[in-house]
């Protein structure tokens, strides 16, 4: 028993001896070295997040206004396509208008059928086929000249043309643009109805392209 004591002491020895000598204060000790970050090197570690978010943040917002921005176009040019078949299919007129005519197309839009002919949306006689709420406030919307667009509405006639309203004194066609910061891009409708988007002021983005 002795002897089995003696050999437990002396390996309980040799295993404190080969513990790492640590520094608490000014004299050395044997007590288990703690292992992990100092106070400075944490610091460090969040002053270069904060940098990085700082140089990140721009981009994710940039990202986030050009998502808004295509959402808005694809949405309007599916809106289009809506009325289009919508008049093509019942031989009626089909508008595209904006949901406040005060506020116009940022203010979002919905698809009707002109039931009774009178080219006004009448709540119990039209039919609405299509709705997009209001753009976000990132986005900006222009109608340049004096077009259909410029006047709150786009109208598909029987046979899936753009027509204007017998009171109406633009085009039946035009340019539909929205922006975002640093971005562009125009819903643009010939004579004979097609319907696309392109890059605003590029060279094919006109109503007279095909």
């Amino acid at each position: 028993m002795h002897r089995d004591g003696y050999f437990a002491l002396l390996e309980m020895k040799n295993k404190h001896l080969a513990m790492p000598t640590c520094l608490h204060g000014q004299r050395a000790s044997r007590a288990p070295c703690l292992k992990g970050f100092t106070l400075i090197e944490l610091m460090v570690t969040i002053a270069i997040g904060a940098v990085l978010m700082l140089v990140a943040a721009p981009s994710f917002e940039q990202i986030r206004k050009n998502a808004n921005l295509s959402d808005a176009v694809s949405n309007f040019i599916v809106a289009s396509g809506t009325a289009k078949s919508a008049a093509l299919k019942t031989g009626r007129n089909a508008y595209i208008v904006a949901n406040n005519a005060m506020t116009g197309w940022t203010s979002g839009w919905f698809v009707y059928l002109d039931n009774n002919w009178n080219e006004q949306y009448d709540a119990g006689t039209d039919e609405i086929l299509f709705r997009h709420d209001a753009l976000s406030p990132d986005i900006s919307v222009s109608t340049p000249g004096t077009t259909a667009f410029s006047e709150g509405y786009l109208l598909f006639n029987g046979s899936g043309f753009p027509r204007a309203k017998s009171t109406s004194s633009g085009t039946p066609n035009g340019i539909l643009i929205m922006s975002v910061t640093n971005r562009s891009s125009s819903v643009v409708v010939n004579t004979a109805g097609r319907v696309r988007s392109c890059k605003t002021n590029d060279p094919g983005c006109t109503t007279s392209a095909i």
